[in-house]
């Protein structure tokens, strides 16, 4: 369904920068009267050892701006926009934008709606905003991967790169009008609702990956003890010298040259598949001190996931078959993707011990499982598992 858009687009296609202090405080005053504002962010992530917010794209009404973090100091009234819940932001995809506000400024964003989430409970499957555009509303944006991946914090900005930022806050109003519009006929308003406040709770919190970070490189599962010192060596090696030259660390070695060089540690550094002829030449002895002092060194032992030590029985792994294929059946009725409509993680501690029903069909303090979740599919859920259980409580 095409859905009519603000009659001044074409004008939205040159939106203002503000660069100075008295600009922006007059924009925030008036954003602060308005119901609800699109808000999108462009970041130099791809092009420094720690990415910062290098533009902040808004749109209300028929005003559409491109705030410049980097000329403007003081950014609280932003803080004080997303951090009110009565006023609602427009997103899309918004879990890196929140955690990004979140984690330099210290905002926290209420009143968060997100056409991303709302796309995939009316059953897309990858909502990219361009897809979701044409798809809802037969809005054709201009997308380029040479932009989303180019270094944001350059200046003067293009008119090229003004266009493309200014598309991603421009057409959220009238989706979202789409989306709520949908959604409430489906039924599905608070089902999105809980999902964007769980959003806004993670925002805040960082992410601990767990273990080691080099354990983390695809591949490094099937070295031994010595070569994974020297991929923890190698690694160390990289994470200081990219911040050093203020560079992500892959633009330093790719984990590709780190893997070869953890499984041959005596070749030689210019046949490493992807090693720079740069680093070898400025950092190529302290490379091979790093090697040798790891060679001679004790061998890292790769910890055991208790998972692995405890593989699931044979009648576990007939249940979780059992609840998942309901999941998938499920999703197939409804038309969504399965993995909505109950965590996986949840299913699988179900299959081991069923005795947990209560933690993971009732508690309502339980991580994953959403209380949507439990009112809509709990009693069918709960059923799946009566039958896959013989000795399972009525």
């Amino acid at each position: 369904m095409k859905i009519p858009l603000p009659q001044d687009v074409a004008s939205l296609n040159q939106p203002e920068i503000i660069t100075s202090q008295d600009r922006w405080d007059a924009v925030s005053r008036e954003l602060a009267g308005v119901a609800e504002f699109s808000v999108d962010t462009e970041s130099n992530s791809m092009h420094a050892y720690r990415g910062r917010i290098c533009l902040v794209q808004l749109s209300w009404n028929s005003s559409i701006c491109l705030l410049d973090p980097l000329a403007v100091s003081d950014l609280s009234s932003l803080g004080s926009l997303l951090g009110n819940s009565t006023i609602t932001k427009l997103m899309h995809g918004a879990d890196y934008d929140l955690r990004c506000f979140f984690r330099e400024y210290g905002f926290e964003t209420k009143g968060l709606f997100d056409t991303e989430v709302c796309a995939r409970f009316c059953g897309m499957v990858a909502p990219n905003l361009a897809a979701t555009l044409l798809t809802y509303l037969e809005v054709d944006i201009p997308k380029s991967r040479r932009l989303q991946r180019s270094n944001w914090a350059l200046r003067p900005l293009t008119g090229e790169a003004r266009e493309y930022a200014a598309s991603d806050v421009m057409h959220l109003a009238p989706l979202a009008g789409e989306f709520r519009r949908r959604l409430g006929a489906l039924g599905r308003m608070d089902w999105v609702q809980e999902e964007f406040a769980r959003m806004e709770r993670a925002g805040t919190q960082a992410t601990e990956p767990v273990g080691p970070a080099y354990l983390r490189v695809k591949g490094s599962d099937r070295l031994d003890p010595q070569q994974l010192a020297v991929l923890s060596a190698l690694f160390e090696l990289r994470e200081s010298e990219a911040e050093r030259v203020d560079v992500p660390p892959y633009r330093v070695m790719g984990n590709d040259t780190l893997l070869h060089l953890a499984r041959e540690p005596h070749s030689a550094l210019e046949e490493a598949p992807g090693m720079p002829p740069q680093l070898v030449r400025r950092s190529g002895n302290r490379i091979r001190a790093e090697i040798q002092r790891a060679l001679r060194g004790p061998g890292v032992e790769r910890p055991v996931s208790p998972r692995r030590n405890q593989p699931p029985s044979k009648s576990a792994q007939r249940r979780i078959q059992a609840l998942k294929l309901w999941r998938t059946e499920k999703g197939a009725e409804l038309g969504l993707d399965p993995s909505l409509l109950w965590p996986a993680a949840s299913l699988e501690r179900l299959a081991r011990d069923p005795s947990r029903w209560a933690d993971e069909g009732e508690a309502v303090d339980n991580a994953d499982v959403r209380a949507w979740q439990r009112r809509e599919f709990a009693w069918e859920l709960r059923e799946v598992l009566h039958s896959a259980v013989s000795d399972f409580p009525p």
